[in-house]
């Protein structure tokens, strides 16, 4: 066995006392074994020419520093090694027990982190992240105008992107950037507005896709109330941060006069509409995997919804995409029935609700 070695220099490792080796096989390597070709990672002591054998790991940064390596021949060599370059017992008494990490952390501060106060506000509620346009994440709040109803009712939105700033970059594990989704309402008359849905409640950002919960919900679109002016309709805007996930609208229908929202499964209808599986929790492996993208559009007449299906965006991580649609196409989807009728191109949602000028009252 052929066996190489690499330096590595970490920047949350104490460079100053030691030199740190990752040992590989090399003749598995050149073979394209399948297998782990890691041997070890090593750290030598500079001044005591100690070796010590780690795991790269957290548990460094707390203090576990390894073992020392003991071998007859290895012996040997750090004897030699002393000698010649005058290492002292004393030398070896104050070097050896030098941690591997920089700096240790106590555990129960591992995790801890700080959040960061609001730095950037607008009027976007849909996709509002902590790195939009910077860097680093900062926290941001979105809060879209006040939309009335006919009847009467006023609501708007709010997301607040919540970035943290760890304590010890080395072992957290948490979260960056965390996002609260509220809906307010004000009934008619009413000055003071109340809390219809929050995400911080216990699957108060969960909507079903394909008959499952999907609770990754990080912004909010409101679309309009419908003509009666008691039913108001938003799209959840769901993604998973640090991760290649697409993008996800989901209809949600707020009933004024139940107090309770409706969470149609459309994307269950329209996968059996373009027969995909493309959001099936376990797809068959021989079936259609057609992508599209679904968004609110407004209230039919009827009370029904009018939904939108387009091309997603290319996706540059995926080996091949299919769509299940080239141009923007409208669709009614009624309610009670679950069927999808297809509408003209050129048709326009009617707008019922009323965008307000005036902001949003400050909470």
């Amino acid at each position: 066995m052929d066996v190489k070695w690499d330096v590595q220099s970490v920047p949350t490792m104490n460079n100053q006392v030691y030199y740190f080796f990752w040992i590989y096989n090399a003749t598995a390597q050149k073979e394209r074994d399948i297998g782990s070709i890691s041997v070890g990672n090593y750290a030598v002591n500079k001044y005591t020419a100690d070796v010590r054998c780690w795991q790269v790991s957290p548990d460094v940064s707390f203090g576990d520093d390894g073992v020392l390596v003991n071998a007859n021949a290895l012996e040997r060599v750090q004897g030699e090694l002393r000698k010649k370059h005058g290492v002292t017992t004393a030398t070896i008494e104050e070097y050896r027990s030098a941690h591997l990490a920089k700096r240790i952390i106590p555990r129960e501060q591992a995790q801890s982190a700080t959040p960061l106060p609001v730095t950037r506000r607008s009027n976007e509620t849909a996709e509002v992240s902590c790195w939009g346009g910077s860097d680093h994440p900062i926290s941001r709040l979105g809060r879209s105008p006040i939309i009335s109803s006919s009847a009467g009712y006023r609501a708007y939105a709010e997301v607040e992107a919540t970035a943290f700033k760890p304590k010890y970059q080395e072992t957290y594990a948490g979260s960056l950037c965390e996002n609260r989704v509220r809906l307010f309402l004000a009934i008619p008359g009413a000055s003071s507005f109340q809390t219809i849905l929050d995400s911080n409640s216990p699957k108060g950002d969960c909507v079903t896709v394909e008959g499952a919960d999907a609770c990754d919900v990080k912004g909010v679109d409101l679309v309009d109330w419908s003509r009666d002016g008691r039913f108001l309709l938003a799209d959840l805007v769901l993604w998973v941060y640090e991760s290649d996930a697409l993008v996800m609208r989901v209809p949600v229908i707020y009933n004024v006069a139940k107090n309770e929202f409706a969470r149609p499964d459309v994307y269950r209808f329209f996968d059996e509409y373009y027969k995909t599986d493309f959001f099936k929790e376990k797809p068959d492996p021989a079936g259609s995997r057609c992508e599209f993208e679904l968004r609110a559009e407004g209230f039919a007449p009827d009370g029904n919804l009018i939904l939108s299906a387009s091309r997603p965006p290319d996706d540059p991580t995926a080996d091949e995409q299919v769509f299940c649609v080239n141009k923007k196409q409208a669709f009614q989807f009624e309610l009670e029935t679950n069927k999808i009728k297809r509408l003209p191109f050129d048709y326009k949602a009617q707008r019922y609700g009323t965008l307000n000028t005036q902001s949003a009252p400050k909470l």
